[in-house]
């Protein structure tokens, strides 16, 4: 999930108030964001791929001044008509067919905008854009270009001057030559013609999705610019053009709209018009366990940023840049989320069956407090992988395992049966993060199994990996005789294990009373650099359901 730099004083200007970074840390949390962390002068936070309006540092502070109260209810933006246009070729439509675009004006651009709009720019291509595939965006300087804007294809051999190029090159040099060309080709791949932006003068703007013109350049002097947006997917396209303008004005630029000439039809964009849903009030009661009123609800959903109108029913306006909202359930969550989860009690329904919480579950969560307690961080993983992360990673050999049947996805194809894999996995992607990482999941598994009628079982299993500059097979053996010494269980037996992921000779198998309950080693270096992870890593796997049923065998012997 993206991870995007706020720099304090520039947040502070846009939301209007003197808040410190300790008071921000506390409360942004609370509105669907993570925070990643601060320093004197800025904040990291982690903004979940259901909102990418908040991508900007004015996304950000428009949604913080929402929530906290500040500045509540539906923000309304205006589009200024005028004569701008632009002409979509029909040859586009086997290459890349959709198209819009806006002008936005009296820009103030400084070291802080122009820092959060290539941020913002380079988050939404790699999030809603699919790493541009499905979205791309252009700013350029408005001045030089004549209208109207024609958007249409070239063939490999024709000619432009790149931005940050000193000479012209062909598309196809582009491509093959230079960062941008190399790291976007496959975009384009196997196409005979490429898509080009250019004005009525033939002056170039744009080879979209790769890279723009150098005769539009944005710099400090720019007061106006031209924003395009090229796309697979005219929803997605219009959704990312929406978050762009919109995080303009909230600088304080006019927007202005542009007729986008289809061969079939005419489309003026932005359009900021709020979309309207109902929302029945007993339906959000009934999925919160709660009982709100109309005027609780409509106060709630204006603190996240909506419009409300109370006639026969709720009908909530959902802003533009809005793109997550697409069902009644979407709002409820927003509700929930200014209501605040710290004020849901959990209980059971009071249904009418003996029923009651899982006694294997009640285990598996003090599972997890025992593993807090020795100060490691709990994960929560898929449960869904692949051959080669549940194989070829870890150097073992491949044996029988649940697969899904025409899978869409070859990254989520079967189900695994153990989990280390997947810890493992989670230390390759937080590398960047500082050490010691010690990490534990305590989750399900599926075993074939030939004799369940399902031909599979799911089972319970506990993992640890402890990865850090010092970690090695006497520090993962004391954990385990630990975990299960303070589980109460006695006579555990140690044996080497021939388990092909750990080093010879540093791998062992955990047994109580003759029963193999799990196993723990230190890691291959081949199954480290497999995962590219650049520490030591010890890792253990015990079943948990085993576990239960010792326990269970000793309480019915005293």
């Amino acid at each position: 999930m993206p991870v995007i730099e706020v720099k304090l004083s520039d947040f502070l200007k846009l939301l209007g108030k003197d808040l410190s970074i300790e008071e921000l840390s506390e409360t942004m949390p609370m509105m669907g964001v993570s925070w990643e962390g601060s320093s004197e002068d800025s904040f990291s936070i982690e903004v979940f791929p259901n909102r990418p309006d908040m991508l900007s540092v004015e996304g950000l502070a428009r949604s913080y001044a929402s929530f906290m109260g500040f500045n509540t209810g539906l923000r309304n933006y205006k589009v200024l008509e005028s004569d701008y246009t632009s002409i979509v070729a029909e040859e586009v439509r086997d290459v890349r067919p959709y198209f819009c675009s806006a002008v936005i004006k009296n820009i103030e651009f400084d070291d802080s905008l122009i820092r959060s709009i290539i941020q913002m720019q380079e988050k939404l291509h790699v999030t809603h854009g699919r790493k541009r595939r499905k979205v791309s965006i252009g700013l350029h300087d408005l001045k030089p270009i004549k209208f109207p804007v024609i958007y249409t294809t070239k063939p490999p051999e024709f000619k432009f001057r790149p931005l940050g190029e000193r000479s012209e090159m062909t598309l196809s040099q582009i491509l093959s030559d230079l960062p941008k060309g190399v790291e976007y080709a496959w975009i384009l791949e196997g196409m005979a013609r490429y898509p080009i932006l250019m004005d009525s003068k033939g002056m170039v703007l744009s080879m979209p999705p790769i890279i723009n013109s150098e005769h539009t350049r944005i710099d400090e002097a720019t007061d106006s610019i031209f924003i395009d947006v090229t796309s697979t997917d005219w929803k997605a396209m219009n959704e990312v053009l929406n978050i762009i303008v919109t995080t303009f004005a909230d600088r304080g630029a006019g927007i202005y709209q542009v007729s986008n000439k289809y061969p079939d039809k005419v489309v003026a964009s932005p359009n900021l018009k709020p979309r309207e849903m109902n929302l029945a009030l007993d339906y959000v009661n009934d999925l919160l366990g709660v009982n709100l009123t109309h005027e609780q609800v409509s106060a709630y959903l204006e603190r996240m940023g909506y419009g409300v109108q109370f006639e026969e029913a709720l009908k909530v306006l959902i802003p533009s840049y809005r793109t997550d909202i697409m069902h009644q359930m979407d709002l409820v969550e927003d509700i929930a989320i200014a209501y605040g989860y710290d004020k849901f009690v959990p209980e059971i329904p009071p249904i009418a069956s003996p029923a009651g919480e899982d006694p294997l579950e009640i285990f598996c969560r003090s599972l997890r407090n025992l593993l807090v307690g020795y100060g490691f961080l709990e994960t929560v993983t898929f449960m869904m992988t692949n051959r080669v992360k549940l194989f070829k990673k870890m150097c073992l050999p491949e044996e029988p395992v649940a697969e899904a049947e025409n899978s869409k996805n070859e990254e989520y194809n079967i189900v695994r049966n153990r989990l280390i894999p997947s810890l493992l996995e989670v230390l390759s992607l937080n590398k960047h993060h500082p050490y010691p990482q010690n990490i534990f999941e305590v989750a399900e598994v599926l075993i074939l199994d030939p004799e369940e009628d399902t031909g599979a079982k799911t089972a319970k299993r506990l993992a640890v990996a402890l990865c850090h500059a010092k970690s090695n097979f006497s520090e993962i053996k004391s954990v385990t005789i630990s975990i299960i010494d303070n589980l109460g269980i006695r006579n555990i037996n140690i044996e080497p294990s021939d388990i092909t992921c750990f080093i010879e000779g540093r791998g062992m198998n955990v047994k109580v009373e003759g029963h193999l309950i799990g196993y723990a080693g230190e890691l291959k270096p081949e199954v480290l650099e497999n995962w590219e992870i650049e520490m030591p890593t010890t890792a253990l796997e015990l079943d948990a359901d085993a576990l239960y049923d010792i326990l269970a065998k000793c309480r019915r012997r005293v």
